[in-house]
């Protein structure tokens, strides 16, 4: 079952990342659009699918790495608030 799972979440990964990523170039020349916030939730949806994005994922986290451990701390008390594993 797992072997099916993957594929899908690859193909689901690319059809909203992309257009997420479209959107935050799109709304770095807008001002009504947050730009850098639909880029960010772009590379963390495609940086495990695309190694160009996952190095730069992995430079960015080595060189803002604070940034990086609030954002895990988010989600993890996201996680309990929720309460999911």
């Amino acid at each position: 079952m797992s072997g099916d799972k993957r594929p899908a979440r690859q193909y689901w990964r690319h059809v909203v990342g992309w257009p997420l990523l479209l959107l935050g170039v799109v709304g770095l020349a807008l001002p009504f659009l947050q730009g850098i916030l639909f880029i960010l939730v772009a590379l963390t949806i495609l940086a495990p699918e695309v190694p160009a994005l996952r190095r730069l994922v992995s430079a960015l986290r080595k060189r803002y790495p604070v940034v990086f451990e609030k954002a895990a701390a988010m989600k993890e008390n996201l996680k309990r608030r929720f309460g999911q594993p």
